[in-house]
């Protein structure tokens, strides 16, 4: 079997990207040789690092195009000396950074790494508290919004963490209460390295009054007056987790080429979630929780998050971009 990789001959058929701007980044990643770091990877498993992690179906990109950097940025992490580093994944609902999460996880555990995953998910407020912080929104949604956080216990968190290196955090089950959610328990771990992916993780404030969505085939569709109106709540509430921004060392962005992209990564999410769980949410209140996807924040907002390392994505979750990043624009 051909051993592929992104330099191969003829061309991986599953690496769509271009290379220039990757050999960038894995020099910025202080990897200047692409064969040294090449055989660095292979010899430890290449493609087959936790490879049964992966979501059915993966592609090598995920694996060459961000899995392997990721880790690269992860190794020269640890090997500083006692510094603790809070690295960020950011991307749409369904993109693939939770599952994203999990290779890192299963892959840094192969290494004995010491490297925690964790989702902002997981910081939502309690049932009562967070049926309360989510009243009144036009969507009707029962969480994710900014707002939905419970916002200094994850500040405390963080800071606890990178003073004495024990990692406290509050484990959020998207399937209680009907696929309602609520708080399941804690984790406790000591990782040097931890990563956190949300959403909207590195979102700045911006309000654009202009913006229009594209709902499927009904062609353009303004925000209404109540979805305006609560975009200045949303704002409001999403300055409170600027400060957390700036815990990040750094933050790579799972950005979609097609915002629309996210109705179908969002359905398919909660499928999964059904299929796995035996509750989420479907029918209206899945089409509106997709309708906040797409206007509670503006859309030039998230899709200029301030990170650091951006992979473009298609559709279909196939990588064709991956590179450096400068306030989330590519160079």
């Amino acid at each position: 079997m051909t051993k592929y990789s992104p330099w191969s001959n003829p061309k991986d058929p599953h690496i769509l990207f271009p290379i220039k701007p990757y050999e960038q980044l894995l020099d910025h990643l202080n990897w200047k040789d692409n064969s040294e770091w090449l055989n660095h990877w292979n010899n430890r498993g290449g493609v087959e690092i936790a490879s049964s992690s992966w979501p059915l179906g993966t592609k090598r990109d995920w694996a060459w195009g961000v899995g392997m950097p990721f880790l690269s940025d992860i190794e020269h992490c640890l090997l500083k000396t006692e510094e603790r580093t809070l690295l960020g994944i950011s991307g749409l609902p369904g993109c693939g950074k939770t599952s994203f999460g999990h290779w890192i996880k299963a892959a840094t555990a192969e290494f004995n790494w010491s490297v925690d995953v964790i989702s902002m998910d997981d910081f939502y407020l309690p049932a009562r508290e967070l049926e309360q912080a989510m009243a009144g929104n036009p969507w009707l949604v029962p969480r994710a919004l900014p707002g939905s956080h419970e916002i200094e216990l994850m500040k405390v968190t963080i800071e606890n963490w990178k003073s004495t290196g024990i990692l406290k955090s509050p484990q959020f089950d998207k399937a209680l209460r009907n696929g309602l959610g609520d708080r399941s328990g804690w984790n406790i771990s000591t990782p040097k390295v931890l990563v956190i992916e949300g959403w909207f993780l590195g979102c700045g404030l911006k309000v654009d009054r202009t913006i229009s969505q594209k709902n499927g085939s009904n062609g353009p569709q303004e925000i209404s007056l109540d979805e305006k109106h609560y975009q200045d709540i949303v704002q409001r509430s999403l300055k409170e987790y600027q400060p957390i921004w700036d815990e990040f060392e750094r933050i790579l962005h799972l950005k979609a080429i097609d915002f629309l992209s996210t109705r179908e990564w969002k359905s398919q999410q909660e499928m999964n979630l059904q299929k796995n769980r035996g509750a989420s949410i479907k029918g209206k209140s899945l089409e509106l929780f997709i309708r906040m996807i797409q206007t509670a924040i503006p859309k030039e907002n998230l899709q200029s998050i301030n990170s650091d390392v951006v992979a473009k994505l298609n559709s279909s979750r196939q990588i064709l971009w991956i590179g450096l990043s400068k306030k989330g624009l590519e160079i």
